[in-house]
């Protein structure tokens, strides 16, 4: 059974047919300049997360004050399940704010963590991952945890996983574009260790797709069709039990503002 999912996000206004040939032509060019746009927007969200990151390793604070998402409804008790957020490369706690209010709207207990992306490797931060699931299930009193990662955030997540060390503490695993299967733009950075992990064909990512499924653990992975950064099917895990989802009109660093999906992690995880 064909398990992907496309969701698209339209503009219910320019649906009406164009007769002929004029009518592709314009649907083409506005499809030609949809994806500008997007791209556009990427490299925007790329330069802000990319001014942030030096802020963040010398240890200011960037979350912003959190506050209900609007038309948001409040269960009346945290679920038990608390989820924990992992950002991508470069990325900081607060790149997750939309996410995360959406989630503490729904009741769910919410965190992050945070790492430089310099100096560090892929199983350093797993490290830190695990001890951060075991701090948050002692706090929480809870016996599994919900792991949310964007793009990087997905792979530490994955060797988490894979290291064993998390067996029956996870319940559901989503992960938003991430390079599973390699991100071409890992060639640009060479001399950094966790730009040489996220190439194709690295030993980390050979290991991770020669790792057993996770047993018991539902698998989301969120595919953007516009994404360049990790394009096509690169963010999809290899084992079989994993669901994809794929969002047109969208790129990389847009799906973490996209409502539609972060719609989509809060049913996943609210249910």
């Amino acid at each position: 059974m064909d398990r992907q999912k496309v969701w698209q996000v339209m503009n219910l206004q320019n649906k009406k047919s164009q007769p002929g040939a004029i009518g592709g032509v314009r649907r083409l060019v506005g499809a030609i300049g949809n994806a500008a746009k997007v791209q556009a927007s990427e490299v925007a969200l790329m330069a802000s997360f990319a001014a942030n990151a030096p802020l963040r390793i010398v240890g200011r604070r960037l979350d912003p004050p959190r506050s209900p998402v609007p038309h948001a409804q409040p269960r009346s008790a945290p679920l038990a399940c608390p989820a924990l957020l992992v950002h991508g490369f470069c990325g900081t706690k607060s790149s997750w704010s939309l996410v995360a209010r959406s989630l503490r709207a729904q009741g769910l207990t919410v965190d992050a963590i945070s790492y430089a992306p310099f100096g560090i490797s892929v199983e350093q931060v797993a490290d830190r991952l695990v001890a951060k699931v075991h701090s948050m299930l002692s706090e929480t009193g809870a016996d599994k945890v919900y792991l949310v990662g964007h793009s990087l955030g997905g792979v530490i997540i994955a060797q988490a996983i894979a290291a064993g060390r998390l067996n029956g503490l996870v319940h559901t695993v989503i992960t938003l574009g991430s390079p599973f299967g390699g991100s071409p733009l890992a060639k640009l950075l060479p001399f950094m260790e966790i730009p040489r992990a996220l190439r194709e064909g690295s030993q980390l990512l050979r290991g991770l797709a020669a790792a057993p499924a996770p047993d018991g653990v539902r698998w989301l992975a969120f595919t953007a069709a516009l994404d360049v950064i990790v394009p096509g099917m690169r963010s999809v895990p290899s084992h079989a039990t994993a669901e994809t989802i794929t969002v047109a009109g969208v790129g990389h660093l847009g799906m973490l503002l996209n409502r539609p999906v972060v719609e989509h992690i809060v049913d996943a995880l609210a249910a």
